[in-house]
């Protein structure tokens, strides 16, 4: 039997094991195995500290998995923590990031700074030069705030570029209604085109140096943990 094994078990491994899988279909199951992997773990050198032997405090460690009551709550314990994590760590950092990004344009728009006509050749891009040198310190407080919450890096670059994935996803939705409601056109597929380049590449690209160090440091760190670990 496992707990008369002299080696220490790998947690993790042993929720995965006794846990039915359908408990962790949820947004982070990975978060919720790694929280009840600590709780194992925590249970296991409480026992020892009673002065249970080895196998004495693997064996009533392992029944806490059986204690359907004990890890109903802290499964919900941990879907908690994953949701919180995931709220501090990302969504909100994205909010405030879309949110400054607005305000700072909708500012320049009411005093009245006006955009530069771009041009390439037959095409004109449009460039709101003080609108985008905000950019990069938006992008950069979006990733400060992200990664204060210990995001992964993933969760950091998509709070700092908020803006501009939110009017990917807006362009995204315009453009089938508008082939669906006036026809399929060459040239508004050109207008889309350059869309994507005025408010999602641009933008995109102004936020990007502010997110970078925050983003650079956070790789370092992960690397540093890795290695100590």
């Amino acid at each position: 039997m496992l707990w008369l094994e002299s080696a220490m078990p790998d947690w993790k491994e042993e929720v995965r094991k006794h846990l039915p899988s359908d408990r962790l279909r949820v947004a982070d199951p990975d978060a919720i195995v790694s929280e009840l992997a600590t709780h194992l773990e925590e249970t296991y050198a409480h026992a020892r500290l009673q002065g249970l032997d080895e196998a004495a405090a693997l064996k009533r460690t392992l029944q806490v998995i059986e204690d359907g009551h004990v890890l109903a709550q802290k499964i919900i314990r941990a879907k908690e923590s994953a949701v919180n994590h995931r709220t501090k760590s990302l969504w909100l950092p994205a909010l405030v990031t879309l949110f400054a990004a607005s305000v700072s344009l909708t500012l320049f728009q009411v005093v009245g700074v006006r955009p530069r006509l771009l041009w390439v050749g037959p095409w004109a891009f449009t460039l709101y030069w003080a609108w985008l040198a905000t950019l990069p310190g938006i992008g950069a407080f979006g990733g400060y705030l992200s990664r204060r919450a210990q995001a992964p890096a993933t969760w950091l670059l998509a709070a700092s570029l908020s803006p501009a994935l939110v009017m990917l996803i807006v362009m995204c939705v315009i453009l089938p209604w508008g082939l669906v409601i006036d026809g399929f056109h060459f040239f508004r597929l050109i207008g889309f085109g350059l869309g994507l380049i005025n408010w999602v590449v641009i933008p995109g690209i102004a936020l990007l140096p502010g997110a970078l160090p925050f983003l650079l440091s956070n790789d370092a760190g992960s690397r540093a943990v890795r290695t100590e670990a």
